[in-house]
């Protein structure tokens, strides 16, 4: 009996068991149909982003655009070369230190011109010297003139009157001619003075400008870029020495296919991408020679003050060279899955979908868009980061 009621409480207990494990079951499945009807209530209602900002695809007019590869250089770069031959005495700067306008750069040897200039001024002295004698001389010999003058028409009207012999009336002719021989002689004279002392001061002055050609000096504010000699070197008129770039202008110089010559105006605002963004230039000149292997032309592009751009960096513009009619958005309208670009488009009831696009070329902060959009689309530019399938928007 004993072993009966034993084995009873074994099955009883196992019932139990079974009935627990029942109900915890049942717990579960109720807890996981009610998470069910709350997500379904959740789906049930349509979210709504407010503020929206949503622009209608047109199919607008539009230039088309040619992308030239260009290089930024100084609007104004000064090669300095020697003027005169000789040895370089000294240089007082290196690549890439900044210079003032008329700052000393280098010096070549100057005792040859010096010499040149002390010899002039010693003629120069001379020929001043030799003027002031003959003005003098000139001085005295005008008033040997008049007196000899003075005493010969004296004598004419004494003469006339028959009471002066002949003999002393030519004596005093003969004085007045000798004087004023003599003062025609010193003004020849002064004027050949005159003409050597010019002569004097011309060979001065050209051999100061020869002395000053041994001073190099910057003819711009800029930086130096180049340095070609060094203390020692022996040059010769000609010889390239320093170069100096402006650095408070720049410019691109950009060459283009010749089918666009007639296309590119002079004062046409430009685009210019470089590495650090886009900044806005002006056509400031056209070369309109062709570059027979290439078979290009150069624009160069005049960029704004302070654009921190450097000589020599690569760069892009933009090129109105044509019209054509094409759809485009703003580059804030584009939101990208992997490689996939695509917008969200509303319809007439303001929910959103998205729709995958192609887009062309960009230019500024629009992109062309070459399929995906018809015209009349609505798309959102703004919030789209909030935005998905389905989900409606309350345009601004």
């Amino acid at each position: 009996m004993d072993g009966i009621k034993s084995i009873g409480v074994i099955i009883a207990t196992m019932q139990k068991r079974r009935v627990l494990q029942l109900l915890s079951l049942l717990t579960v499945v109720s807890l996981l149909l009610a998470c069910g009807s709350n997500r379904s209530g959740e789906q049930g209602a349509t979210e709504t982003v407010s503020g929206v900002k949503l622009e209608t695809i047109r199919l607008n007019g539009a230039p088309q655009m040619y992308e030239a590869v260009g290089t930024v250089r100084s609007a104004n770069v000064s090669l300095l070369n020697a003027q005169m031959g000789g040895t370089v005495r000294e240089i007082r700067v290196r690549a890439g230190d900044r210079v003032r306008s008329g700052q000393l750069l280098a010096a070549i040897d100057d005792r040859a011109p010096r010499a040149q200039v002390d010899a002039a001024q010693a003629g120069v002295q001379e020929a001043e010297h030799g003027v002031v004698e003959v003005e003098q001389a000139l001085q005295a010999a005008t008033a040997d003139r008049r007196f000899a003058e003075a005493t010969y028409k004296r004598y004419q009207n004494l003469l006339a009157k028959n009471s002066l012999s002949r003999q002393e009336f030519e004596g005093a002719e003969a004085k007045y001619r000798a004087a004023l021989a003599n003062e025609r002689a010193l003004q020849a004279k002064g004027k050949g003075i005159e003409a050597r002392n010019q002569q004097a001061q011309a060979q001065k002055s050209s051999a100061e400008t020869m002395l000053s050609y041994s001073r190099i000096v910057s003819p711009i504010d800029g930086v130096i870029t180049q340095k070609s000699v060094d203390v020692g070197t022996v040059v010769m008129p000609g010889a390239p020495l320093l170069t100096v770039e402006e650095t408070s202008h720049y410019r691109l110089e950009a060459s283009l296919p010749e089918e666009f010559l007639a296309k590119v105006k002079v004062g046409e605002e430009i685009p210019v991408t470089t590495a650090r963004g886009v900044i806005h230039g002006r056509v400031a000149e056209v070369v309109p020679a062709s570059d027979p292997a290439s078979r290009t032309f150069l624009v160069k592009v005049d960029l704004p003050s302070g654009s921190l751009c450097q000589s020599g960096e690569y760069a892009t513009a933009l090129f109105p060279v044509e019209q054509t009619r094409m759809m485009s958005v703003p580059q804030s309208a584009l939101v990208e899955h992997g490689e996939l670009e695509g917008v969200y488009v509303a319809n007439s009831q303001g929910a959103v979908e998205y729709r995958l696009v192609k887009t062309g070329k960009s230019g500024g902060d629009r992109i062309e868009i070459i399929s995906g959009l018809n015209e009349g689309d609505r798309v959102a530019v703004t919030q789209v980061e909030k935005l998905r399938d389905g989900i409606r928007v309350e345009a601004q």
